[in-house]
């Protein structure tokens, strides 16, 4: 598509030489979807009581541990190639990583600062969730404009994308001119439909607090886990003859661990009306 929004060219720069100056589609789709998220979950939690200096605080460590944590899982699902050629880790700096080990480091840090700080931390991750679905979901479109988390080969025209920008190659592996299952836009309406359900069920205040939490895990989870099977970037590692990818483990786990939390507050909930 357009890897690049704005291309400067080779610029001579002190210090440094000649360095291509180039603003990437995805880097500013990246900052764009952090700023609506921040700014949608600042709304939210307006009236939780909390300070706003603890709501920035842990937001940006939120976010800080995502950005690294990708880029950690990237090197650990690749690390024989890594290994090989250590300079490459600083590539890693314009690479968007692995989604799913951003979740994982950013909800940790998340929960680490809140219990640090004694805040409602259940409360606080119901009302995260939605604007990170939707942070997912224009990040894809970042994916989609660079060209990374391509999909399969496919014989469906119609239903197909075709890359044909050098710079994406280069800059990604995407291959050129073969249609392609658009993966990076099926996880755009999959993630933009996580956001809308996770809306609707904060809204309705589901008791007892983190239902909606492990409901952001269960649908984010299974839909990753479906839309992996159609996905081309082998690299990203592979398992049991290249049936199953690291992102589909953390996947099947993330179904299983918020079934059980799920059936688990539903019976909370159930015996709380009872009593």
């Amino acid at each position: 598509m357009h890897p690049l929004i704005i291309d400067l060219g080779m610029v001579n720069l002190p210090f440094f030489g000649e360095t291509h100056l180039f603003l990437p589609t995805y880097g500013l789709l990246f900052a764009i979807s952090v700023l609506v998220a921040w700014r949608w979950y600042a709304l939210r939690t307006r009236d939780m009581g909390v300070s706003p200096e603890h709501l920035f605080n842990q937001t940006f460590y939120t976010l800080l541990a995502g950005v690294l944590g990708a880029k950690l899982l990237l090197i650990l699902v690749d690390w024989r190639f890594y290994l090989d050629h250590p300079g490459q880790i600083l590539g890693t700096l314009r690479s968007a990583g692995v989604l799913v080990g951003g979740v994982i480091s950013g909800m940790a840090a998340f929960f680490i600062y809140g219990k640090r700080h004694s805040l409602p931390m259940w409360k606080l991750v119901d009302a995260i969730v939605a604007p990170v679905a939707l942070a997912q979901a224009i990040g894809r479109l970042g994916c989609f404009s660079a060209g990374c988390c391509w999909g399969r080969e496919t014989s469906l025209s119609a239903l197909s994308v075709v890359f044909t920008d050098p710079e994406a190659a280069q800059q990604t592996g995407v291959p050129l001119n073969i249609p392609l299952v658009p993966t990076q836009l099926i996880q755009f309406g999959n993630d933009l439909i996580v956001a809308l359900i996770l809306t609707f069920a904060w809204r309705k205040k589901l008791k007892p607090d983190g239902t909606v939490f492990w409901l952001y895990v269960l649908l984010y989870s299974v839909g990753r886990g479906v839309i992996e099977f159609w996905r081309g970037d082998s690299h990203r590692g592979l398992f049991f003859g290249g049936l199953v990818s690291t992102s589909q483990l953390f996947a099947l786990a993330g179904v299983v661990v918020a079934l059980f939390f799920l059936v688990r507050n539903r019976r909370a909930a159930l015996s709380a009306r009872s009593g």
